[in-house]
């Protein structure tokens, strides 16, 4: 049997049995408005219960409203403790137990560490840095609290007043105004007194995004609270996030020792709940465009590969299995987000979660686990399992309500590029599929390219689109290509110094697997895709020329603009993706081939351009580049900016408003799909 004969008798098996009704409800983006995400849970120190951030959108204002929740494990009830505060974040429970601890604004004061008790009551301030909080952690003692802040601007108020005010800029972005100051770890008693400095540079914590795999993590304390574990950044400049490397440091002396051998991309430091291990991340190579492995060591040890055999991309929000036994974390695998548990020795292995796709896990004392999941037709919730085999049991209810639409089905798909690449991705139907209809397909290439097109009901770049083009009518095309982290190391690692062309051979092998499916109508498809999705499509657009239309929403354009103007780790991506800077003779013609807008003049395809006016990772004038090669060649195209965005909207409205716009291009240029059969 053919794949096209086995996926498309699958996907009719399920929508016979699904039963859909034609006339059933399909979301809208207005549907989506009162849908509930969730932080990551903490338990209890004794397992009994479980603290939780929701969050919803405030559309009336504008802003994400969050709500601070306790559940008892046992029988799910809920308490609400803290409600309507901004900015509320990293929800801690102390260790006695009997107080939450969290990041919030109060009023018109930066962001401070705030504690409640945990059966209801006053809020009480923990801190009160003039320059706000971005991470904290209670000592194991519950005497004290570590926070991370900014230091103080190097220029005096006299001399910013005098304008004064000339800096130095460095590997920093190219909408920096002012000196680059690097975050330090500070401790705060609890039981008074003032706040004294533990770490003191040179560089600081790291507070950027890093380029690859690993991410920002709040303080960890070893077991007896004789040590701290951070990420540290050589220097200040948001450029220079690879220039990292795990550390400790002594909280009686704040003298510091290395962990990591290395002097680049450790990141993700967690002690263990019992002895001295430490745990971290670090790519598995070869260089830093592979897959990120979970490293253990000690202050006083040298660290050891204890997941090199998983080959999968861990993310930073990992766990500690009770007693130190094991590690538990979240990795891309497939079209799936599933939980991996990797043992100190011996071979890791992947929980069995049905259809749920993990978003952050938990891990109580008991050995049960806190899961946040959702999938392609399940909206997000919190889930308790009690062990590490057990079936997940939700815990909540709170998007109950959208149990009541119809949503698409959705198959994984599988193929391989003509060099041999395998790939697979996803193949979405219209809600209301008939077979042996043509129906409009709308291509959406994932960004990262670290990442990867799972199963979310509402996350990822793609967030809410797979089920709106499926409710109108089209069918949705997410292919995982090369460079992509659900498929193992080696796929992953393909796009080094590929940066165009092999994911272009992939994605079309890809599009032409589901054309032979004989469903598509080939004169209607559209090319969608945000960050490297972006790079992908304004590649493939100046490559290939079917499209109807297309949408490149903060994408990449020009690797020479992305290495000089942009921060957030992309100067280092970029570097270490094309072996070496624009000025290195053996990278600087991969930095012209491998451009979209070098083959700008062969674009005619119809384009909406979206991007975010504060955007570092992706600048905007990457955009405008774009924009002005179609316009000065009247292709139809319309660029649309998101005011103060940084590489996608941070509040709901613009949320709502940019996929909005990505929706009417669409349908603009695809219209009604019924009419592919006339």
């Amino acid at each position: 049997m053919n794949l096209r004969t086995v996926l498309s008798a699958g996907v009719l098996a399920v929508l016979a049995a699904n039963g859909m009704p034609a006339r059933a409800a399909m979301l809208t983006l207005r549907d989506l408005r009162p849908l509930v995400h969730f932080g990551t849970p903490h338990f209890s120190p004794h397992g009994g219960r479980i603290a939780i951030r929701t969050i919803r959108g405030d559309f009336v204002h504008d802003h994400w409203d969050a709500t601070l929740r306790v559940l008892s494990v046992q029988d799910g009830r809920m308490r609400t403790l803290v409600h309507g505060l901004r900015h509320l974040s990293l929800v801690r429970w102390s260790p006695d137990g009997r107080r939450i601890g969290f990041i919030a604004q109060v009023g018109a004061q930066a962001p401070q560490v705030y504690e409640v008790p945990a059966d209801g009551g006053p809020l009480r301030a923990l801190t009160a840095a003039p320059n706000g909080v971005a991470e904290f952690a209670f000592s194991p003692d519950a005497r004290m609290l570590a926070y991370v802040t900014a230091g103080h601007s190097p220029l005096s108020a006299q001399q910013r007043r005098a304008h004064h005010d000339l800096f130095r800029i460095a590997d920093d972005d190219y909408l920096i105004d002012r000196p680059p100051v690097a975050a330090e770890i500070w401790l705060q008693p609890l039981t008074g007194g003032p706040a004294r400095q533990l770490t003191h540079g040179p560089g600081g914590v790291l507070e950027t995004a890093p380029p690859f795999g690993g991410g920002i993590t709040a303080p960890s304390w070893s077991a007896d609270g004789q040590w701290i574990a951070y990420t540290r950044q050589a220097d200040a400049d948001d450029g220079d996030s690879d220039r990292t490397g795990v550390v400790v440091v002594s909280v009686a002396s704040g003298a510091e020792r290395r962990v990591g051998a290395h002097r680049r991309y450790e990141y993700a430091p967690r002690f263990a709940p019992r002895g001295a291990e430490l745990a971290y991340l670090y790519p598995h190579g070869p260089g830093p465009v592979s897959v990120m492995d979970w490293y253990v060591g000690s202050p006083q040890g040298v660290a050891h590969d204890v997941g090199a055999a998983l080959g999968r991309n861990i993310a930073p929000g990992f766990a500690w299995l009770p007693g130190g036994a094991g590690l538990i974390g979240i990795a891309d695998d497939r079209v799936s987000s599933r939980l991996f548990v990797q043992p100190l020795d011996g071979p890791g292995h992947a929980l069995d979660l049905g259809a749920l796709q993990a978003l952050r896990v938990a891990v109580s004392p008991r050995g049960a686990l806190a899961v946040v999941a959702d999938s392609s037709t399940r909206a997000p919730e919190l889930y308790l399992m009690r062990s590490l085999d057990a079936t997940p049991v939700a815990l909540t209810q709170l998007n109950r309500r959208f149990e009541q639409y119809v949503y698409p089905v959705s198959v994984e798909v599988r193929w391989r590029a003509p060099d041999g690449e395998r790939n697979d991705g996803i193949l979405t139907y219209p809600n209301d599929y008939v077979a042996g209809r043509h129906y409009p397909l709308v291509l959406f290439s994932h960004g990262g390219p670290e990442a990867a097109s799972v199963e979310h009901f509402d996350a990822n770049e793609i967030g809410p689109l797979r089920l709106l083009f499926a409710a109108r009518g089209y069918l949705v095309f997410e292919p995982n290509y090369r460079g992509s982290d659900n498929l193992g190391n080696v796929h992953e690692h393909a796009i080094f110094r590929d940066p165009g062309a092999g994911p272009d051979r992939d994605v079309m092998a890809g599009l032409a697997m589901i054309e032979s499916l004989g469903i598509v109508d080939r004169a209607r498809i559209a090319v969608v895709g945000h960050s490297y999705g972006g790079y992908m499509t304004s590649w493939l657009i100046g490559h290939q020329h079917s499209w109807r239309c297309a949408v490149v929403a903060d994408g990449v354009t020009d690797w020479t603009e992305e290495y000089e103007l942009s921060g957030a780790g992309n100067l280092a991506w970029t570097r270490d993706s094309l072996g070496g800077s624009p000025w290195s003779p053996s990278a600087a013609a991969l930095y012209r081939s491998g451009s979209p807008i070098t083959y700008a003049a062969d674009i005619r395809t119809p384009t909406l351009i979206l991007s975010g006016t504060d955007d570092v990772t992706v600048p905007i004038t990457e955009s405008f580049a774009l924009y002005h090669a179609l316009a000065s060649r009247h292709v139809p195209v319309r660029f649309i900016g998101i005011p103060g965005a940084y590489h996608s909207p941070q509040d709901p409205v613009h949320r709502a408003l940019y996929y909005r716009a990505m929706l009417h291009w669409v349908v603009r240029y695809l219209g009604d799909p019924k009419e592919s059969d006339r």
